[in-house]
């Protein structure tokens, strides 16, 4: 019960800060749907639950000496802040790599047009893998469990404002921190930002391995909703079960964005 009442106390928080940024910054004026944002919801409680029972028991048996005590050493806590986001890099391309990986992490490439809900549109499976990559240097470290659960919460927080529509110059931020117009090229339908920024903290690493795309250059936006067979049924399943998808609502195409 901690852990739901964590999950929606995280939403709400994230929806008060994102939802402002949104309305005062605007990228692309992006309005989702109450049914679609519903369902990423409670596809991101779905999948907070799921983590809680197979990732933090996975994450304790890992570590070096497994405690809720006192806070870890603040070097430690960035080197495990910046060796996660390495793992969760190299995660991430995996899933655009690997076919049987790809057809997980599709369902989060079903939108063109972004916002900080559609973060949580993430197959559970996906959801799982990378939120272990994150946490597993910081457990392997001997940061507590405390500390590699508020890591991974920091890191989802993140995400979210990466997804939102929003436009906010960051000047020379873009070279040291991810952005959502550096998040923006990985989702886009222009065949040059395929399989292209990556990382979801530090854009050093799609430096280092020649996957970064300029989010400063013009990006050739795609006009149409296009989303995966996967992505759809998920959806649909969600919004049926709590009745908020209409019967005559369109199904969307398929599209490959690896």
């Amino acid at each position: 019960m901690a852990t739901l009442f964590g999950a929606i106390l995280f939403l709400v928080l994230c929806a008060g800060i994102m939802i402002p940024l949104e309305r005062l910054f605007p990228r692309d004026g992006v309005r989702q749907s109450p049914s679609d944002a519903f369902a990423c919801a409670a596809l991101f409680v779905v999948n907070v639950l799921l983590m809680h029972a197979i990732g933090g028991s996975l994450l304790a048996s890992a570590m070096i000496a497994p405690t809720w005590g006192p806070s870890s050493a603040p070097a430690l806590l960035i080197a495990a802040l910046v060796l996660g986001d390495l793992a969760g890099y190299l995660v991430h391309r995996a899933m655009h790599r690997v076919p049987w990986l790809w057809r997980l992490h599709r369902v989060h490439h079903d939108p063109v047009l972004l916002s900080w809900m559609e973060a949580w549109r993430v197959h559970p499976v996906d959801f799982l893998l990378h939120g272990l990559a994150v946490g597993l240097p910081g457990a392997l470290m001997g940061a507590s469990l405390s500390d590699v659960v508020a890591l991974v919460l920091v890191r989802r927080a993140w995400t979210a404002f990466l997804h939102a529509d929003v436009h906010i110059p960051c000047g020379p931020l873009v070279w040291i921190i991810a952005t959502p117009e550096f998040h923006s090229r990985h989702h886009s339908h222009d065949p040059r930002h395929h399989g292209r920024n990556f990382s979801g903290t530090f854009p050093l690493w799609d430096r280092l391995f020649g996957t970064y795309a300029d989010s400063r250059a013009p990006d050739a936006r795609a006009s149409a909703d296009l989303g995966s067979q996967e992505s759809e049924a998920l959806i649909i399943g969600i919004q049926g079960a709590a009745g908020t998808r209409s019967p005559s609502a369109p199904r969307r195409g398929t599209i490959h964005t690896a």
